[in-house]
């Protein structure tokens, strides 16, 4: 069983303590870390990132990632090309979910991850990802509902890191 899959486990509380999580999206840069934690070892590892995605993450991943981005339920409903409501059952949930959503969820993980790195604080790299970029001729934000996008902001970061912008 993977450490998302057991941290989350435990991690769920009572019912209010998770209702108070689900809507709490201003986390400090401690907690920020270690809810990156569980999820660091599939950014390595691209074995390790498949049989989480096969096994599917929990449900707490989803409150995890409302929590690091730190946008609405619509933001992550729209990335994930659910609805709202089918994302607070899947919130609420105790079962898995499914390797599509679990990949989504995984890969915007990464890409909060590499954008910490690369912008060094959290709310510039959420600056960042709203603005126009004319690397990508786009805003960046825009392009998170697709494992394709999320790809070429990654690869715009790395080149941010490497000092080759547009």
């Amino acid at each position: 069983m993977s450490n998302a899959v057991n941290k989350n486990n435990t991690k769920s509380g009572t019912g209010k303590q998770a209702a108070a999580r689900a809507y709490d999206t201003t986390p400090q840069v401690s907690t920020v870390h270690e809810l990156m934690v569980p999820y660091g070892g599939y950014f390595k590892s691209p074995i390790a990132k498949l049989g989480a995605i096969k096994q599917g993450l929990q449900p707490g991943s989803l409150t995890d990632l409302l929590q690091v981005t730190g946008v609405t339920q619509a933001d992550i409903a729209r990335w994930l090309d659910i609805t709202e409501p089918t994302l607070r059952k899947h919130i609420q949930s105790t079962k898995g979910l499914n390797p599509g959503l679990s990949e989504h969820i995984i890969q915007l993980f990464e890409l909060f991850d590499k954008g910490l790195d690369t912008f060094g604080s959290l709310e510039e790299f959420k600056s960042w990802l709203r603005h126009y970029n004319p690397g990508i001729d786009a805003i960046p934000f825009d392009m998170l509902d697709t494992i394709t996008g999320i790809g070429i902001i990654m690869s715009e970061l790395i080149r941010i890191d490497y000092g080759v912008t547009a």
